[in-house]
């Protein structure tokens, strides 16, 4: 195994230091997957891991508690808007609205692979005019 697949790895483990995570953080790839899939990742690891440029694995990461992934709503890279539209709850309510919202196509269309989705949403997001959404989700399908 090459180095920085151990490191990836070694990020992701459970009993992993505190302060042995926080020194894998400057690694990208160990950033990527502890940002992905960590359940336990602090404030201050958060906000290190935007910093660091790892915003988008970290909004694909549906374990986040509501009030971090509803950041990403609003951000500011589409990638990052995407990440998080596949899997986000309408926590504060209307997260889901405003990403049904968005102007960026692709964003719209990933949210219709969300299963917190309600009907109306994904009704309005399968006659999307601008998107793939009547095609690209696998509820829109449905």
């Amino acid at each position: 195994m090459e180095l920085d697949a151990e490191l990836s790895a070694l990020a992701t483990q459970e009993d992993l230091p505190a302060d042995v995570l926080r020194r894998l953080l400057q690694h990208q790839g160990a950033r990527s997957s502890a940002a992905l899939l960590r359940r336990d990742l602090t404030e201050e690891m958060v906000e290190e891991i935007i910093a660091l440029g790892s915003a988008r694995s970290l909004a694909a990461n549906s374990s986040l508690p509501a009030r971090v992934s509803a950041r990403f709503v609003e951000h500011p890279e589409p990638p990052v808007r995407c990440a998080v539209a596949a899997h986000i709850r309408d926590e504060p309510p209307g997260v889901l609205a405003r990403l049904a919202a968005d102007p960026d196509p692709l964003v719209r269309q990933f949210l219709t692979m969300n299963d917190h989705l309600p009907p109306e949403l994904l009704a309005r997001l399968a006659a999307d005019p601008d998107s793939n959404c009547a095609v690209g989700g696998h509820r829109a399908m449905a």
